[in-house]
């Protein structure tokens, strides 16, 4: 016996033990074991991991807000994260814009992170992801999955970036998952087997 059992067999009678009033009638709910819910598909398949001129594996270290002025691109089983700050409490404009490729993949949950009214994140049309961030001393970022379709043996998927600082196309002002390596365009991109 449970412990939920246990306070549903002793409560009617602590009830009817204190006098008075109507008796309460209580019956447990039904016994039941869920299967374990089943993992969406971006997720599933954000465990793959891409690779590139520099790997974009893992989250880099002691990122937070303040540090050296960059965007901060990662991935890592959680799927993949985009960060900008900056040391100066002045306002730096990071834009750029992420392709997915080949056609039929999308872009899956994908969430803002400390934006504010200026911040915009989103995939227009084409099926691009466009950031738009004014980032000050803070932090401002996306989160996202993609999909994974079976395109069959030996497809790839690839995820090019590019990226700008202050309307100028940058890649100086780059951080690449753990390493924190800059790529040497401000174009760059990473591919995987699906």
């Amino acid at each position: 016996m449970n412990l939920r059992h246990l306070v549903l067999a002793v409560l009617p009678a602590a009830l009817v033990a204190c006098g008075g009033g109507p008796t309460l009638e209580i019956q447990p709910a039904a016994a039941r074991t869920s299967a374990p819910s089943p993992q969406p598909a971006a997720s599933r398949c954000d465990s793959t991991p891409w690779t590139g001129a520099i790997s974009p594996e893992g989250r880099p270290d002691a990122l937070d807000a303040g540090d050296a002025g960059a965007v901060y691109v990662w991935h890592d089983g959680d799927g993949w994260h985009i960060r900008t700050t900056d040391r100066r409490p002045v306002d730096h404009h990071y834009t750029g814009t992420v392709r997915l490729l080949p056609a039929g993949e999308s872009f899956v949950d994908l969430r803002p992170v400390r934006d504010e009214k200026d911040d915009r994140v989103f995939v227009d049309g084409d099926n691009v992801l466009h950031y738009d961030f004014h980032t000050f001393a803070s932090i401002d970022g996306a989160d996202f999955h993609v999909t994974c379709v079976d395109h069959g043996r030996g497809a790839r998927e690839r995820l090019a970036f590019h990226t700008e600082f202050d309307g100028h196309p940058v890649s100086d002002r780059v951080r690449i998952g753990d390493s924190k390596r800059s790529p040497k365009s401000a174009e760059f991109a990473f591919v995987r087997a699906v």
